[in-house]
């Protein structure tokens, strides 16, 4: 079974996707020993997924299917079961896209790819012209959704030029974009310059008249060989590119300013809505923010809510990067790609919670009530239907039932919070019937010692043997029978 990787496995270059919809881009590339390929990419929406939960893990597949047609004839077929990354974050199963390559070596002349994926009403086709090698000629253009440096002797088909580079499936740029990368790779340039002379090479971004906008265009001079890749970045603003009509262009000239090749890469701004009309618009609601400790500590309080793989990059590369820039960016990035419609007021409703559970939770961690369980909790899965208080008795640790009627699409879930230490101390989780979170069968023998010990062999029964959830114990009553 083939994984896929996720999205945001690196370091993002675009601030922000696209809302989720499943398609594919076909890109052409050519061979060092006259041979061509192409590399159809993938991007499925969790919606277009089967996704199950099976022993508190997420899983995520689809069966695909890819075709390549020539004249009528099909010349290759392909049959994927691809299997997403296993989580226990029920969030990010259900809200991540993921990417597959599938990559076919095939001779010039037309043809016509075909992907099927098993529950999808539409197929998606697209048509492909290979040229023959051995011209002057540039690669298709690769929008680059994120990035990162790949490791000798574990390259995959994301792998390129020393790069793992994750392709943006889409030709439309997000409107919280500062800047994008794109790659590129140019094909016989030394036949009409010489081998190792210079050539210059201009790309940048058309505005909303259809010329090149002088402050979205650079230029690069380049030493000539048989293939050349480029990896470079561009700015982005509001304008430019534009909503719609815009273009990439890229041009090769000789260092006397004779035109050797050149393309135009079609690329427009996505809005909220597929281009509907939004009474919200999306702001930089991130920029504000000049102290980078004081913007990582924000960033921190949205690890309750953040996918695995967000945690790590917050806890790992933001951590370290002091980059006010990247960190701002993936804010905005963050809460675009989970509210697209309106980032901006869900970030400030979520800030807002993170301010309540400051206030009611963060005593006991200077202050920030994320860094504790029960805010977390709280802010990962809102607010609880029900609370019982038992904090002063003493013939159990202090400790506090949380019962939810529905969260994250599972019913009637319970936290059991507890103080082990004294009453003045932080809560923490000592069992949860939720997914993927602290599970303890021992629990009530462990409420019930206030010197935390527990036999090993009473541990054991208590796992081999269901409890009585109508028992006298008072906090089995409570967490069973919530009221």
């Amino acid at each position: 079974m083939i994984r896929l990787l996720s999205v945001l496995l690196f370091i993002l270059t675009i601030e922000g996707v696209c809302a989720q919809t499943t398609g594919i881009e076909v890109l052409r590339y050519q061979l060092a020993n006259e041979g061509a390929y192409i590399d159809v990419c993938i991007e499925i929406a969790p919606n277009d997924m089967k996704i199950e939960l099976e022993d508190t893990v997420w899983h995520s597949t689809a069966n695909i299917t890819v075709l390549l047609e020539q004249e009528g004839e099909i010349t290759g077929i392909r049959k994927i079961n691809l299997s997403g990354p296993e989580t226990c974050d029920s969030t990010e199963a259900w809200s991540s896209s993921h990417l597959h390559i599938e990559r076919f070596k095939i001779d010039p002349g037309n043809y016509i790819t075909t992907v099927i994926i098993d529950g999808l009403d539409s197929e998606l086709q697209e048509d492909v012209l290979i040229p023959l090698s051995g011209t002057p000629m540039l690669s298709d253009v690769m929008l680059v959704e994120a990035y990162s440096k790949s490791v000798k002797g574990e390259e995959t088909e994301f792998s390129r030029s020393g790069m793992n580079i994750i392709p943006l499936v889409d030709t439309r740029i997000s409107p919280e974009a500062r800047i994008a990368k794109f790659y590129v790779e140019l094909y016989n340039i030394d036949q009409v310059v010489g081998k190792d002379s210079l050539f210059l090479m201009s790309f940048g971004f058309t505005g909303s008249d259809g010329r090149l906008s002088l402050n979205h265009t650079r230029y690069l001079r380049l030493r000539a060989d048989n293939i050349l890749p480029v990896f470079e970045t561009l700015p982005v603003d509001v304008s430019v590119p534009p909503i719609e009509g815009g273009l990439l262009k890229i041009e090769i000239r000789t260092r006397e300013g004779h035109l050797v090749t050149s393309i135009d890469y079609p690329v427009s701004r996505w809005t909220a809505n597929d281009g509907e009309s939004n009474d919200v618009p999306l702001l930089n609601f991130a920029t504000h923010w000049d102290d980078v400790d004081q913007l990582y500590r924000h960033l921190e309080d949205h690890l309750p809510i953040a996918s695995p793989t967000q945690q790590n990059t917050i806890l790992h590369t933001l951590k370290h990067s002091r980059d006010l820039h990247m960190m701002s960016s993936f804010l905005e990035h963050f809460w675009v790609s989970r509210n697209p419609e309106n980032p901006q007021q869900a970030w400030q409703n979520y800030s807002h919670e993170v301010m309540v559970v400051d206030s009611v939770f963060g005593g006991c961690r200077s202050g920030h009530g994320a860094d504790t369980d029960q805010g977390y909790v709280y802010l990962k899965y809102g607010r609880p239907n029900t609370i019982v208080q038992r904090l002063h008795g003493t013939d159990y640790y202090p400790y506090e039932i949380w019962h939810y009627h529905h969260t994250l699409g599972l019913s009637n879930r319970r936290f059991l919070f507890y103080a082990p230490h004294v009453v003045g101390e932080c809560l923490e989780i000592l069992q949860t019937d939720l997914p993927g979170e602290k599970r303890n069968d021992d629990w009530i023998e462990i409420l019930k010692s206030r010197e935390n010990r527990l036999r090993v062999t009473d541990s054991q029964l208590n796992r081999l043997n269901p409890r009585d959830t109508f028992s006298r114990e008072e906090p089995e009553d409570l967490y069973y029978n919530p009221r």
